[in-house]
């Protein structure tokens, strides 16, 4: 990779972090940039390894998904090499963030992880963040690791209703209550 190529993928990639406001999976950023063409996936792999390990984005990775944030040294970094980028690529990212919100909102705000506990089942981890607070979290222990993948799989589709149940169920009616 030439050294002016991966600096405009750093680039890209610290923008479009610091305009989106909020945790961006490797599947978003890898798509923005393949669809844009910028470069192959190999390419978009080792700069989010580079940019990982200068330490200006952070990953947070689960068994579906990695999660990237940027860091203050890439926020500075950012803004020192800002001129750098070409407007034409800033207004593509800005185009794609807008055009993809909903889907990027919904990828960053539902996350779903297992992991094997010491008895040998599966500890499931399903929360509903917004703006980097958890507003909702449920943990299940599973006997399969198949169990727990479906779990996470079901919690995605259905985590307005769970969270509906679960407020009527817990909250509602001891609003009710209160009041009587």
């Amino acid at each position: 990779m030439l050294a002016d190529s991966l600096k405009l993928y750093k680039l890209i990639i610290l923008y479009f972090l610091y305009r989106s406001k909020q945790e961006i999976t490797n599947a978003v950023l890898s798509d923005f940039i393949l669809e844009h063409g910028y470069t192959d996936y190999l390419s978009i792999q080792e700069t989010l390894s580079s940019l990982t390990e200068d330490q200006m984005i952070e990953p947070h990775r689960t068994h579906t998904a990695t999660y990237y944030t940027i860091t203050e040294n890439g926020l500075e970094t950012l803004e020192f090499f800002n001129s750098r980028l070409p407007f034409d690529t800033k207004m593509q990212i800005e185009g794609y963030l807008k055009e993809k919100k909903m889907q990027i909102v919904q990828d960053a705000t539902i996350r779903t992880d297992y992991r094997k506990t010491d008895s040998g089942e599966y500890l499931t981890d399903c929360k509903v963040i917004e703006q980097k607070r958890i507003l909702f979290e449920l943990k299940l222990i599973l006997p399969t690791e198949k169990m727990a993948e479906q779990a996470c799989e079901k919690f995605k589709e259905k985590e307005t209703d769970i969270y509906a149940f679960l407020w009527k169920n817990l909250v509602s009616d001891g609003q009710k209550k209160d009041r009587e």
